[in-house]
């Protein structure tokens, strides 16, 4: 066999890997994705159980929504659980000063 064909033979084959490959990658690509919208929905639908007494017409409703809108309710309750979080360490930090103050003067005091 010549060079030239077994070049060409290499070449098809490789190509053929390739998209093989590529294909595979979309096909797990496409996966993940569905099974990230399946658990976002999920979550939803737990947060609905979990703060709105599992009001079975938001249940209902959570299954017309689109994934975008989903996601955009999940960054909005995100975002208000990291806010409050925040806020709890703010104050925590400010009772724990207070404490400290109220040493200081104390101290002071029974000196």
């Amino acid at each position: 066999m010549k060079n030239s064909k077994k070049a060409l033979l290499i070449g098809l084959g490789a190509t053929a890997a390739i998209a093989a490959i590529a294909a595979a990658l979309a096909y797990e690509e496409e996966a993940v994705d569905k099974i990230g919208s399946y658990l976002n929905r999920q979550r939803m639908k737990n947060f609905v159980k979990d703060h709105l007494k599992g009001s079975q017409k938001f249940l209902k409703a959570i299954e017309d929504l689109t994934d975008d809108e989903i996601d955009g309710f999940l960054r909005v309750v995100d975002r208000a659980g990291d806010w409050k979080e925040s806020a709890m360490d703010l104050f925590s930090d400010f009772k724990d000063k207070a404490g400290d103050v109220k040493d200081s003067v104390g101290d002071k005091l029974h000196r």
